[in-house]
């Protein structure tokens, strides 16, 4: 039975919040004197440390090793020394962390370059050993995404979208790096002999749609076209965005490569080609700072290991009073409170709420609005009471693990019921109960 069993008309209109950095430059955020690697910047397996106390670095030296099928490899971000190993907090929890001091030169350690003549083996290879991951906020390990979907390829669809509010991450990367999106879409095209590639973008971002037409133009490829998706919510969900693009419906237990389509993400598209037409592993990333609680929101290219609070001076700092942190945007982000966390690979946007503008959760009135909405066609006001009522045995049935955490639902709601935690506890107690 496909997941996926209407277009994306479900989702809604959420106001985008992204005009306090849309039109800011990236900066570059100087990396601090100490920087802090934990050995989980992915999903899957940690990295194993491969550099030990005491260890001469330089930008893009291997200091973490993937371990197991599903993981990735961690780069320095700077030059200098290794001069600790601790366990410390992460986004990931507690975790094996490298701490490299900063000797500001900056020496960089770089990879022989790719071509469009490469294999597709040797590419997947380059990705590996580079520690690209899903730049989108998931995580997951880009080299086995594409190993995985390498055979009989077709399509491959970029997401541009960036539909999650405040962020503002791939639409700053499309304008500035146009020429180097298309170029490294051109590559993957060439390697892969694919048919097609698509750029999908919401209408509304016009200055990034502009971009990309320019650089297209300019590379002289028919093969690379923008496709134009209307303004809503969760318009960035890869295998909906799939089925609008080419509308072909990814079914349940299948990824897009049964399909003969891959996708990514733009900025992993762009890390993509630093590391195969620049020989440079993934050590930095662009991310969003931004929110109502935050003095001056910017746009910053921050070195891995950058801790949180190094990001927040460099915004002029906080406002006063309670303020609500997220990692990631209002609606698939998650909070934290220890301003001690490195930034890591899929930290896309750092955001700073004021928790009074959160709305009080009150009785469920049955409207149904959490049904109409839900892209996927799930009953989530039912999934929900199912954890309320500690009904873990009802998931097969309602088939909540089936949810694709957009956090429709929970926006939707006139009670403001905590839609999507709520199915995320349950799914949760679904694994541990199967385990």
């Amino acid at each position: 039975m496909p997941i996926f069993n209407r277009k994306i008309h479900g989702g809604v209109h959420v106001p985008k919040n992204k005009d306090a950095t849309k039109n800011l430059l990236i900066e570059l955020l100087e990396a601090p004197k100490i920087l802090y690697f934990p050995m989980s910047m992915h999903i899957g397996e940690d990295a194993k440390p491969v550099v030990k106390i005491g260890d001469i670095v330089k930008v893009g030296t291997k200091i973490g090793e993937a371990q197991g099928g599903i993981s990735a490899n961690i780069h320095s971000s700077v030059s200098g020394k290794v001069v600790g190993m601790e366990t410390l907090p992460s986004f990931r929890g507690e975790k094996t962390t490298l701490l490299i001091e900063n000797d500001g030169k900056y020496e960089e350690e770089t990879l022989p370059l790719l071509t469009k003549n490469s294999s597709p083996e040797e590419f997947q290879d380059r990705l590996r050993e580079s520690g690209i991951t899903g730049k989108g906020g998931a995580g997951f390990p880009t080299s086995v995404k594409y190993d995985q979907e390498k055979e009989s390829t077709k399509y491959l669809v970029v997401n541009g979208a960036e539909c999650e509010p405040f962020s503002t991450t791939d639409h700053r990367v499309m304008v500035e790096f146009a020429q180097e999106v298309v170029d490294g879409v051109g590559l993957i095209c060439d390697i892969y002999e694919l048919e097609k590639a698509y750029i999908a973008l919401e209408k509304p971002m016009t200055e990034a749609i502009a971009s990309l037409e320019n650089a297209i133009l300019d590379s002289g490829r028919e093969d690379i076209v923008i496709h134009l998706l209307d303004a809503e919510y969760p318009q960035g969900h890869a295998n909906l965005q799939i089925e609008e693009v080419i509308n072909v419906e990814v079914e349940e237990g299948k990824r897009p490569g049964h399909y003969g389509i891959l996708q990514s993400n733009v900025s992993t598209v762009k890390a993509m080609y630093d590391a195969c037409l620049l020989g440079k592993p993934l050590t930095h990333r662009v991310v969003t700072v931004t929110g109502p609680k935050l003095k001056e929101p910017k746009n910053l290219m921050v070195p891995m290991g950058t801790p949180v609070s190094v990001a927040i001076e460099s915004c002029g700092g906080l406002e006063e009073g309670e303020i609500l942190p997220i990692n990631g945007g209002p609606m698939m982000g998650k909070s934290f409170e220890n301003y001690d966390f490195p930034i890591d690979k899929d930290t896309t946007t750092l955001l700073f709420m004021d928790p009074k503008d959160l709305p009080k959760e009150t009785p469920c009135i049955q409207c149904a609005q959490c049904i109409e909405v839900c892209p996927v066609g799930l009953q989530p006001v039912l999934i929900s009471n199912s954890y309320k009522e500690d009904r873990v045995d009802l998931v097969p049935q309602l088939q909540s693990e089936s949810c694709i955490s957009c956090g429709s639902c929970t926006y939707i709601c006139p009670a403001r019921i905590p839609l999507l935690e709520n199915i995320q506890a349950l799914n949760n107690q679904w694994k541990e109960a199967q385990s």
